[in-house]
């Protein structure tokens, strides 16, 4: 923005300007207005580290735009009018370089979320009073959507069941997709007490749930509960994936619900060092 880049050393006051000046660009109708260049000294130690994650985990021409040096996208589109700062285009090993920018909810969260103080001069600008928000931020875009529903399913493992019930919710009737019915069953989920019991074990639920939380295949989630205090509650994680899958809990939406694959809770059992002849 000009020639402000912010670092881990810069003010409030310099963040809260630069976030004040993406607003402006964002108000006239500027889709990609945050700069890759300005921003990433905030979170990463390397330029090349920022671009990674970005590649890695949001999508190009959705979330973010690749522009080389000469100011066009792969796909030939002139987008020389976002570039601020023509001194960041410094060719690399005779390669053009690629400048990146972002929409504001990529640099949400791709920047903001992750440092605190960052975060909460971004919700000044952004998130102060409701009429601010309607008057700077239009209603959410189904990119936007779609973004919310990836990052919720990563950050709790939700099975396909769970994400596409989210996708139901979200998805208004203006912008209405067509959705399956229903996803494929990879096997019959149920809980670790149903399956325990149906073998007869001589294992509590609890203590299965121990074991899978040492061995790494569970983890603990927290939420704010209703009064304020904070809530936790068990899901299941990459490495526990090929057993069970995590289904949004019927309690509480904000949970998750660990169910096990039928067929494969006996190898699961073995991989937690669980005695099998402990079955009836």
């Amino acid at each position: 923005m000009g020639n402000i880049v912010l670092t881990k050393e810069s003010s409030e006051k310099e963040i809260k300007a630069y976030f004040s000046a993406v607003l402006k660009l964002t108000e006239s109708q500027n889709e990609f207005p945050v700069n890759l260049d300005e921003v990433w000294p905030l979170v990463y130690g390397k330029k090349s580290d920022a671009v990674e994650v970005l590649k890695r985990t949001f999508i190009e021409d959705v979330d973010f735009k690749a522009l080389t040096q000469n100011g066009k996208n792969p796909k030939g589109i002139d987008y020389q009018i976002l570039r601020q700062n023509p001194q960041n285009s410094r060719s690399q090993n005779g390669r053009p370089a690629t400048d990146y920018y972002l929409t504001v909810p990529c640099m949400e969260f791709f920047i903001a979320r992750k440092v605190r103080p960052v975060f909460e001069v971004y919700r000044q600008v952004f998130h102060t009073t409701a009429k601010n928000v309607a008057a700077a931020v239009p209603a959410p875009k189904l990119s936007e959507k779609l973004m919310w529903v990836r990052e919720v399913k990563k950050l709790l493992n939700l099975n396909e069941t769970s994400t596409l019930s989210l996708l139901e919710k979200l998805v208004s009737e203006p912008d209405k997709l067509p959705l399956p019915d229903y996803t494929p069953s990879k096997g019959i989920l149920k809980s670790a007490t149903e399956l325990l019991k149906e073998r007869g074990m001589d294992l509590t639920a609890r203590d299965f749930n121990l074991q899978a939380m040492l061995k790494g295949y569970l983890c603990e989630q927290t939420r704010k509960s209703s009064n304020g205090g904070a809530k936790t509650f068990k899901a299941i994680t990459e490495k526990g994936r090929p057993y069970g899958e995590n289904q949004v809990s019927p309690k509480n939406p904000r949970e998750t619900q660990p169910l096990w694959y039928a067929d494969k809770f006996g190898e699961l059992l073995k991989e937690l060092g669980i005695d099998l002849k402990k079955e009836g």
